[in-house]
């Protein structure tokens, strides 16, 4: 040993010491990067006017020549009982007939993203509000937590809107991309059964997921991110983190107790919603009662995430504006397609 010692030969014990070091090291960097994509999943980078400026090419509806109004919305935080604020846009029409569409953005974007779809709206003859979610944009809040606490928000942000603008908003419909069609979702199953309020008109989900803890994994793999189990791990931690259940929120067990007519807008080039997860999503939609109203499920023909606008516009909007006319057929009034 003391020869081994004497010419650099690691010794047992040395050997011992150095695989000792080796295996802390590898559980700290283990550690770390799960606290890392816990803290990814709850706190997304924020789409500041830096950012829309750079990757958008705008910074407000007026860029896009709408006319807007800004709004703040507090709402009662379900997890702290403390005050948020909720920032939004109203962007009016001035012949909607009480019709309004309320615009749900997706993980790490805004209002400022989600105004991609209001020239469509517009046109439809349609007010628009479009809300930052908590903890994006322009709102507060710490965590974003997969529509587990966001359902509560909208749900009172509709509430105060109806109570500002009661004419404007006769008739709401909600539409969400991604992240915010599970909200959407969540919100509407969630003023039906706790509120017993079936106040919301239809329902739009564009490229909506099955489950976010899916959803997560799918973004994982596309982006190379390490190890499943780590991922695992990282959405367990959110979770307790946040104290939220994303499992309680799952699109795939609220779609069918959407109690209003849906339409569900499937991108077929979807890199984050697997052709697992879509059928999964199908099957949803299909399970839906007929009495509850009008139910299409359209896939998008070579369109990536949330870019079935972008492929065909005209196209696009046909679709939303027939489907819209099925819904307020009862009302005896034409939509402009």
């Amino acid at each position: 040993m003391l020869c081994g010692a004497l010419f650099g030969i690691p010794t047992v014990s040395g050997l011992l010491s150095l695989l000792a070091v080796l295996l802390v090291v590898g559980i700290i960097l283990i550690v770390v990067t799960i606290m890392f994509m816990s803290r990814v999943l709850l706190a997304p980078p924020r789409m500041d006017d830096p950012k829309a400026a750079w990757l958008l090419k705008r910074l407000s509806p007026g860029d896009l020549g709408l006319p807007f109004e800004s709004l703040r919305f507090p709402v009662r935080d379900q997890r702290s009982g403390g005050q948020l604020n909720i920032a939004a846009w109203w962007i009016p029409h001035d012949e909607a007939r009480g019709r309004t569409v309320l615009v749900i953005h997706g993980y790490a974007d805004a209002k400022v993203g989600a105004i991609a779809w209001a020239p469509t709206f517009h046109a439809l003859g349609l007010n628009i509000l479009a809300i930052d979610l908590r903890a994006h944009g322009d709102s507060e809040g710490a965590f974003s937590t997969g529509g587990y606490f966001e359902r509560h928000d909208v749900s009172q942000v509709i509430d105060r809107l109806r109570a500002e603008k009661p004419e404007q908003t006769r008739h709401l419909i909600l539409f969400g991309v991604s992240l915010g069609a599970a909200v959407a979702a969540a919100t509407v199953v969630l003023r039906a059964e706790a509120q017993q309020a079936r106040d919301i008109d239809a329902v739009i989900l564009e490229c909506p997921f099955s489950d976010y803890r899916d959803a997560i994994r799918a973004h994982a793999v596309v982006l190379g991110m390490p190890g499943e189990r780590l991922v695992r791990a990282a959405i367990r931690l959110a979770e307790k983190r946040s104290g939220s259940d994303f499992g309680a929120v799952r699109p795939a067990d609220l779609i069918p107790r959407i109690p209003c007519p849906l339409m569900v807008i499937r991108s077929d080039a979807d890199l984050f919603v697997t052709a697992a997860d879509a059928e999964i999503v199908g099957a949803a939609v299909a399970a839906r009662p007929a009495e509850l109203g009008p139910t299409v499920y359209w896939e998008a023909e070579n369109a990536h995430h949330v870019a079935a606008i972008y492929e065909d516009p005209a196209m696009y909007r046909r679709r939303i504006g027939e489907f819209l006319e099925r819904v307020w057929a009862k009302d005896g009034a034409a939509i402009q397609a």
